[in-house]
């Protein structure tokens, strides 16, 4: 049974991102600071494994298992803490979780990342900076990466993600901090989960549209 990592499970793009998983036949692990009890039951309700592997990205955790995932989907971002705590959380932490992750993948020969971005990760909005200024870097880091697993012929991928934005307790931080209201929409992971499986380089929003979308709500 192929088994994927899912870091931010509990909230709305991971968990809709592990039942996708469980849809397409994956046994799931959620990586993070608590176990997620509903996507449990939802494992045993359709035949599939669900572990949990403690990891606090806040504090610089690393992952405390010797397994290799086939697919590792990253979705956690983190809103509390200073400017030093999210460059940890959302920057450094999952740099090198990622690291680690595509390192045991290229030795195995095969598989899939995608990491989610929120769509101020390309963007300067006004009370985002310290929130948004990590998820910048990740994004460039992650291109970077793109660019040496390129010419490894599709063996292990990396998948930038730009989801659309739905309700979610960071959207909600994003709206109270930037007053900017957004259309949010229900969290549909099947064409985000296709397109890291079938190992493209984007999937999700456009970042040119995005900025466009956002300079005519001025």
């Amino acid at each position: 049974m192929p088994t994927a990592w899912v870091t931010g499970a509990s909230g709305s793009w991971g968990g809709a991102v592990t039942l996708e998983l469980f849809r397409r036949g994956y046994d799931v692990a959620a990586l993070g600071r608590h176990d997620v009890p509903a996507l449990a039951a939802w494992a045993e309700r359709v035949g599939r494994h669900w572990s949990f592997v403690p990891l606090d990205l806040s504090a610089g955790g690393a992952v405390a298992s010797d397994e290799t995932p086939d697919v590792l989907v990253h979705c956690a971002v983190s809103t509390e803490g200073d400017r030093e705590a999210l460059i940890r959380a959302n920057y450094l932490a999952p740099t090198a979780l990622l690291d680690t992750v595509a390192d045991a993948m290229l030795k195995r020969g095969s598989g899939r990342i995608g990491v989610f971005m929120a769509q101020n990760a390309r963007l300067g909005l006004e009370g985002l900076a310290d929130y948004s200024a990590p998820q910048g870097a990740l994004w460039t880091w992650c291109e970077s990466l793109q660019e040496e697993l390129e010419p490894i012929e599709g063996a292990v991928t990396l998948t930038r993600v730009i989801p659309p934005r739905t309700s979610s307790a960071a959207q909600r931080f994003v709206t109270s901090r930037s007053g900017r209201t957004a259309k949010l929409y229900e969290p549909n992971a099947a064409p985000l989960v296709s397109a890291i499986l079938a190992g493209k380089r984007r999937a999700g929003r456009r970042p040119l549209l995005v900025a466009a979308a956002m300079a005519l709500r001025g």
